[in-house]
């Protein structure tokens, strides 16, 4: 009789991540308790974002290449599971996700040099240091909504319909977020808006579509 290969897929690489994550978090508070909470509950008070806007804190302070990197692993994760949903897969792969790990780490890497190229070329740091600041505050809280929703999704229920709802619904609290609170400066820029929507929002978030599907 001719043997036959035992196959054994584990899945705690994914546990791995949860915990870095968690680990991530818990020196963030341990160090800036308080601006984490802020940032956490941002979605929810956008006089914290204000205040951000005011201070100008750099980006690339402890805080932020923290929070910015844990917002990373949240955003691959959800991109993996999407992405397994979209293939129809019914098994986790560590060689899946570090596909769509690579192609993400390309995608905010090129989306954030041009933009700052942008930025800096045109002289708009200051006029839109509120509309900078509430994008990346926002995405940090919706990115704490993230790892529940992967916790979540991935320990208990594993319904795709729901998943890509929250997903979706946090993606678009964000998206309306923003808009309410760039409201004055949106109406009065209206055209760079769109010009900026298209260009460094809809069209790299298609191109990254097209690369991982």
């Amino acid at each position: 009789m001719e043997a036959l290969q035992r196959v054994i897929l584990s899945n705690n690489w994914i546990t791995i991540i949860f915990l870095v994550s968690l680990a991530v978090l818990f020196f963030l508070k341990l160090f800036e308790a308080e601006k984490l909470k802020g940032y956490a509950a941002s979605i929810f008070n956008k006089g914290f974002i204000e205040i951000e806007a005011e201070d100008n804190s750099s980006f690339f302070s402890f805080f932020h290449i923290g929070f910015s990197f844990f917002f990373f692993l949240m955003i691959t994760i959800t991109g993996y599971f999407c992405a397994n949903i979209y293939s129809h897969r019914t098994i986790f792969l560590l060689q899946d996700y570090i596909h769509v790990f690579n192609y993400v780490l390309l995608y905010m890497i090129v989306r954030f040099v041009s933009m700052s190229l942008f930025i800096l070329l045109f002289e708009l740091k200051q006029s839109i240091s509120l509309f900078l600041i509430s994008k990346r505050g926002f995405l940090y809280s919706i990115s704490i909504g993230l790892l529940f929703l992967n916790i979540i999704y991935f320990y208990s229920f594993q319904n795709k319909y729901l998943f890509i709802t929250g997903v979706g619904f946090l993606f678009l609290v964000r998206f309306l977020m923003i808009l309410m609170i760039n409201k004055n400066l949106i109406i009065k820029e209206l055209f760079y808006f769109i010009l900026y929507l298209c260009a460094f929002e809809l069209a790299p978030l298609f191109v990254l579509f097209r690369w991982i599907f």
